[in-house]
């Protein structure tokens, strides 16, 4: 009984334990990342969600236009919001990472490929720069202290205008640029080892230093010389309305096969546990035998365990991708205009209609980041913008309003909802259409969430619909996703 005892408690506790270990080791690999793509998105999860506000209302309130907020998918938690400023050839950047935390960038891009970056990060000047980019940092500086430093170093020469809808390419090919330079050079020196080694306050002595920056330099050059991957192609929605039937040929060209399950998994999770349990109880006999345990033979115990369970949890993850093709497939059979696309190995759900174009997102969460499945349509429609979310306790209680919510009559709707935005002759519109109605059927989900901007229509709710077992539960959001923005592009 007390074996039996140990070994549920290894596997109820010790595993799970071990598997998120291996999730926060992976997050500090030293491998390079060479090139970065920016995922716009409308709901970021802000680490700070009282000063991110702050912040971008301070660039605003100095003339910068927002150019929209992004995710980096090659750099997870890395979230940013981009700023132009036409009239003075200039644009800001809002960083946020769990790990470097909250800073701000002013850059000036001359016309010649110079650059000057003006940032309050608490980081960064340990590492060389590219000698034509000139980075002074003013760490913890406000907004205005960058912008005063800035206008008296900037040069007289001419400046490159950026306009906001060239920002995530500009970044993403200065990124390219940097890291083109840092691998032309070897990857790190011994002298940026060095000031990062006393930044942390890890004391390196010459031979550490050098062993140290071998290292990295090895594993930079590997990855330089690793051969380009082909990015997985992803249903991207058009950024204007283009004809449904050219939308949808053009995926359903770029779709892989769909993938199919050559044997059964039961047996190869039964495979799983059996191992783990008996390499487990192996552990434990080895534990009454041999007591006490060499540090060496802890550490193979342990990593023998974690490969196992990895590789388990990997199999999982792809049967459970196999398993929602056929869920796709058959919803989309039935509903108008859906048609499923294969990216590689993963299923996704699209919409070619002829009032708009469609794909659904499946977000797992993790990383204090909610689980997620939306609806995202891009429309003929054009105007500006509208946000109804549900109301929360706070606000039923207090009253808590924001400056741009939208007066709505007395109704069910009104009772739940809030509305905000700069389109109220637009609101009033749907407002007086079917779109109420809707929306309040999203209730019985976590977090309903709608948002209007221009030509773009998104649906969510915080929750990840993409498990087998949860299709009826994916059928129903569909549907009525589907409604709400069918009402969207009828009343547009």
């Amino acid at each position: 009984m007390n074996k039996l005892t140990i070994i549920l408690f290894i596997v109820g506790v010790v595993i799970p334990a071990l598997f998120f270990l291996y999730r926060f080791l992976l997050q500090f690999t030293i491998k390079p990342v060479l090139e970065i793509n920016l995922t716009p998105t409308d709901n970021p999860r802000w680490s700070d969600k009282k000063k991110i506000p702050e912040l971008m209302e301070a660039f605003k309130r100095n003339g910068f236009d927002l150019a929209g907020q992004y995710e980096c998918g090659e750099i997870p938690g890395l979230i940013i919001a981009g700023f132009v400023k036409p009239s003075e050839q200039m644009t800001g950047v809002i960083y946020d990472h769990p790990v470097a935390g909250i800073w701000e960038n002013i850059c000036v891009q001359y016309a010649n490929g110079e650059s000057l970056t003006v940032s309050n990060a608490a980081k960064g000047n340990e590492m060389d720069h590219m000698p034509q980019s000139t980075i002074i940092y003013c760490k913890g500086g406000f907004l205005d202290e960058l912008l005063t430093k800035v206008l008296s170093e900037r040069k007289t020469a001419g400046r490159m205008t950026i306009a906001k809808e060239d920002f995530a390419s500009t970044f993403e090919e200065a990124y390219r640029k940097d890291m083109k330079w840092r691998m032309d050079r070897g990857g790190p020196t011994s002298l940026e080892v060095k000031r990062v080694a006393d930044e942390m306050g890890v004391p390196l002595d010459s031979e550490k230093m050098q062993a140290k920056t071998h290292l990295l330099q090895k594993v930079w050059m590997k990855e330089k010389n690793k051969p380009k991957k082909v990015r997985v192609i992803v249903a991207e929605l058009p950024g204007e309305f283009q004809r449904p039937d050219v939308f949808r040929q053009k995926l359903e060209q770029k779709s892989a096969p769909v993938p199919q399950m050559k044997f059964q998994p039961l047996p190869v999770y039964t495979v799983f546990i059996l191992t783990l349990v008996c390499w487990c109880y192996y552990g434990y006999q080895y534990n009454e035998i041999h007591r006490p345990l060499s540090f060496a033979a802890l550490i193979i115990f342990l990593m023998v365990f974690l490969v196992l369970f990895v590789a388990m949890m990997s199999f999982r993850e792809y049967n459970r991708r196999i398993r929602m093709c056929p869920v796709l497939k058959s919803i989309s059979d039935i509903r108008p205009g859906a048609f499923l696309f294969m990216a590689g190995k993963f299923p996704m759900l699209s919409y070619a209609r002829e009032g708009w174009l469609g794909k659904v997102f499946f977000h797992e969460g993790g990383d204090n980041q909610e689980a997620t499945t939306r609806l995202e349509a891009v429309t003929r429609r054009s105007g500006g913008w509208l946000s109804i979310s549900k109301k929360n306790i706070i606000s039923k209680v207090f009253g808590r309003s924001d400056k741009d919510n939208i007066p709505l009559p007395d109704s069910d709707f009104s009772r739940k909802f809030t509305m905000s935005g700069n389109d109220k002759v637009f609101a009033e519109k749907i407002l007086n259409s079917n779109f109420p109605r809707s929306v309040m059927q999203l209730e019985e989900f976590e977090k309903p969430f709608v948002d209007i901007d221009s030509k773009s229509v998104v649906v969510e709710i915080s929750r990840n619909l993409a498990i087998p077992s949860k299709e009826a539960d994916l059928r129903k959001f569909l549907e009525i996703a589907e409604n709400i923005v069918d009402a969207v592009v009828q009343e547009g």
